[in-house]
């Protein structure tokens, strides 16, 4: 059920907080995105201070895919539009090689440093590499840990 505001002050008062803390979600989630990407970059000793500005000619979001994928991606050397949106490019179709679903994220809007699609393609690829990562490694211990309830009795003492 929708709220009943008597007034356009109360209505306008709820949009603003609704805004606010959307505001502070995307803060947050910039802030906790960087330091991520940050974490990987720093094994390549490459580094980040805005997601959104560092993102944009492509290639630290090449970078980045090699560090956590292990494979060697081309990229353009130039600095024009065009070579960014390349770079750009060259990452985002890695990603659909890998069966990444990507929805609606262009590689001009990451060139153009679209905050809403640069945090949603961070999230992807954290999803991606990150907890796939974790679900082979609960995969793996949970596999280890069934063998062991399963031979229980087979050892000595």
């Amino acid at each position: 059920m929708w709220p009943d505001y008597r007034n356009e002050c109360e209505l306008n008062a709820h949009l603003y907080s609704l805004m606010c803390c959307a505001d502070e979600r995307d803060r947050v989630q910039k802030k906790t995105f960087t330091k991520w990407v940050n974490k990987h970059l720093i094994k390549v000793r490459k580094h980040i201070t805005d997601l959104y500005e560092d993102l944009r000619d492509g290639h630290n979001l090449i970078s980045l895919l090699e560090v956590l994928s292990g494979v060697t991606l081309p990229r353009e050397k130039g600095r024009m539009r065009f070579h960014r949106l390349q770079n750009v490019q060259i990452a985002l179709d890695f990603l659909k090689q890998r069966q990444v679903k990507l929805v609606n994220i262009r590689n001009d809007d990451i060139t153009d440093g679209n905050p809403k699609l640069t945090l949603g393609l961070i999230w992807t690829i954290i999803l991606h590499f990150q907890v796939s990562l974790l679900l082979l490694i609960g995969r793996e211990w949970f596999m280890a840990a069934l063998w062991v309830l399963t031979h229980e009795g087979s050892f000595p003492g």
